[in-house]
């Protein structure tokens, strides 16, 4: 892989990792706070506050903390794309989770999501529900491919960067690209 792809690459998921972090700071720090200010409430109740809000913020900490240390040196392009790959799979499958579960259900001793009748939002298989959820929040669609896209090209870069390929498959590689060109 040449330079300029390499460089473009590395800038695209730069831009949808801030994406995904803004995204989940804009919907989560707004509700932890107000969840921090009730939690004593919630708790005296029985009821344990929906933790995704204290997640989300931390989620994106994590995300906005990755190219600050890589740029810093703390972190090696082959870790940080690894990171990468494995942060944007796990948002997916907790989301995944999240709405296969119940939306929280599991959190609340004998509770249990709404359902709509037969084969409604929350019948059939987990496929179908994540699919209709894909469907239905234009918001989470988005976000949720944006983190598909940036694990697909963490596993491009941690193939086909030349910087952390070692000498023997880094020539094997750019011979194939300049021979591709």
């Amino acid at each position: 892989m040449d330079r300029r792809t390499t460089k473009l690459l590395r800038g695209t998921a730069a831009t949808l990792v801030f994406a995904t972090a803004a995204f989940h700071l804009w919907w989560g720090l707004p509700r932890s706070i107000i969840y921090a200010q009730a939690i004593e409430g919630l708790f005296g109740r029985g009821l344990p506050p929906d933790p995704r809000p204290f997640l989300f913020v931390a989620f994106a900490a994590v995300l906005l903390a990755g190219p600050y240390l890589i740029t810093r040196g703390v972190i090696g392009l082959r870790n940080a794309y690894i990171a990468g790959t494995l942060l944007m799979i796990a948002s997916i499958a907790g989301w995944v989770f999240w709405h296969a579960a119940g939306h929280g259900a599991f959190l609340v001793e004998g509770f249990s999501a709404p359902s709509s009748g037969s084969g409604g939002h929350h019948g059939g298989s987990t496929t179908m529900l994540i699919l209709d959820h894909f469907n239905t929040e234009p918001t989470e669609s988005a976000i949720k491919t944006l983190e598909a896209l940036a694990a697909a090209i963490f596993v491009t870069l941690l193939w086909k960067d030349p910087a952390i390929i070692p000498g023997e498959r880094r020539e094997s590689v750019e011979s194939s690209t300049s021979s591709e060109s």
